[in-house]
């Protein structure tokens, strides 16, 4: 301990000499899913909320980017969670080579030690849940979540050019692809030793139907009883009338903290709505907050979903629209605030983030006018199709956001005392060398605060 104190305070100092009056406060970190080989890219953060230094991260596994897919999307996929940091320990997917990389944490320094690349189970690798296991010290259940693939249907209406299925018609077709379950799209089950660092693959908890699609967001609620999954459903786009879309899903499942069995599987899913991505569970209910990028004309404002689960049946109560009214922003991450008393929503095309209360039941209620919510933009002139994960300090004072498919950048907003976002700076990821929508498909945004040495 006091090795790890007396190293926190050098490198407290370095930063202060280094960065003027700015201290060194913590680490952010992404991943880059690129082509080739799949990095992680930590940069120091100062406490004014300043990124410094960056330093990159072989995974030794494969990123999942492929710009020569899926016609005008460049191979573009999507996900919530794809990194998580478990006390002194990081876990990443690497969407191509099938894996996860387990990384040890130096929390005072922000440096990564890889330790280990684990099977993950399935095909395309994309976000990863935890929970402490019941009765048992610093270890813990981890749920990855497959996607296989994204199946989408672009253009075709309006003149807006001949129809394009992928990956192909046949799967498309009625009793075709979409239909089957596969057993590499699925949520797998592991468990993780918060000492050791060993990630122990167990077993396949669930598949899924192509026609719904596979896994986008993993997550557990607040007390670890319940698991939710989020899927991709087939989304139809590059055309203002989406008619060939199927919907996606949001499971839920009772989860046995000291088994790690799911039972009692129900889902939402609603016609006209497609591209379910993100999503986060109240910290204090059963209500989930969904993020859904593919909508149909009469479910524009359907950008957000808030979904109530009781044990038995998931059920839509409120819905609302995300950026100007009824524009298409293209809704697809959530984040909730460290108290849970705010949630943001970015936006893929739009390029923008928008703002939400909830209150102490769950409820959601917009911030802003009654034709638009309130939302603060990126930098000007970044590309339409760009913004993807969010991550907030724990003392709420500023988001950090992916410009993960065109600018390969984070941008940096300062929050305010009501919660409003204010774009400050942005910040290119040097390890992105090559340029080019898709050339990486960036997958997680997280960090720490240097101060949590030794957690439990």
């Amino acid at each position: 301990m006091r090795k790890q104190i007396f190293a926190a305070a050098i490198a407290t100092l370095m930063a202060t000499t280094a960065a003027g009056a700015a201290e060194l406060k913590g680490f952010v970190y992404t991943s880059l899913n690129g082509e080739d080989t799949n990095q992680v890219v930590s940069f120091e953060r100062y406490d004014d909320g300043t990124l410094g230094a960056q330093k990159a991260y072989s995974t030794d596994s494969l990123g999942g980017a492929n710009r020569a897919a899926g016609g005008d999307a460049a191979g573009d996929f999507d996900s919530q969670g794809a990194m998580q940091i478990i006390g002194n320990h990081m876990l990443v997917v690497n969407a191509g080579g099938n894996t996860i990389s387990v990384f040890a944490v130096d929390r005072t320094t922000g440096a990564l030690t890889r330790m280990a690349n684990v099977d993950s189970g399935g095909t395309r690798p994309v976000s990863i849940a935890y929970v402490k296991k019941d009765s048992a010290e610093n270890q813990y259940w981890v749920v990855v979540g497959n996607q296989w693939n994204n199946p989408n249907v672009q253009k075709g209406g309006n003149g807006e050019g001949a129809i394009e299925l992928y990956p192909n018609a046949e799967f498309h077709a009625d009793g075709g692809g979409h239909e089957t379950v596969l057993e590499d799209r699925n949520i797998h089950l592991f468990s993780f030793d918060g000492t050791t660092g060993t990630l122990t693959a167990e077993k396949a908890l669930d598949a899924y139907p192509g026609t719904n699609g596979g896994p986008t967001t993993v997550a557990f609620n607040a007390d670890g009883s319940r698991l939710a999954v989020s899927t991709w459903g087939i989304a139809h786009f590059g055309t203002e009338t989406p008619t060939n879309q199927k919907p996606s899903r949001v499971y839920v499942y009772d989860f046995d903290g000291k088994t790690g069995a799911v039972s009692n599987a129900r889902h939402f899913q609603e016609d006209g709505i497609s591209g379910t991505i993100g999503f986060n569970w109240d910290h204090n209910s059963s209500t989930l907050f969904v993020s859904n990028f593919n909508l149909t004309g009469d479910k524009r404002d359907h950008s957000l979903t808030v979904l109530s689960d009781d044990g038995s049946r998931v059920a839509k109560v409120a819905n609302f629209g995300t950026g100007d009214g009824d524009d298409i922003d293209e809704a697809c991450w959530t984040l909730l605030n460290p108290d849970g008393t705010k949630l943001y929503v970015s936006s893929f095309g739009g390029n923008l983030i928008s703002e939400f209360d909830v209150d102490a039941s769950g409820m959601v209620s917009k911030v802003g006018s009654n034709d638009e919510t309130a939302y603060a933009l990126r930098k000007a002139g970044t590309p339409a199709g760009d913004t993807k994960d969010m991550y907030v300090t724990d003392d709420g004072k500023y988001m950090y956001n992916l410009g993960a498919y065109q600018t390969f950048t984070i941008s940096k907003f300062d929050i305010s005392e009501t919660g409003a976002l204010t774009f400050t700076d942005e910040y290119k990821v040097d390890a992105a060398t090559k340029s080019g929508p898709g050339a990486y498909n960036f997958l997680g945004l997280t960090g720490f605060d240097i101060q949590q040495a030794d957690p439990v």
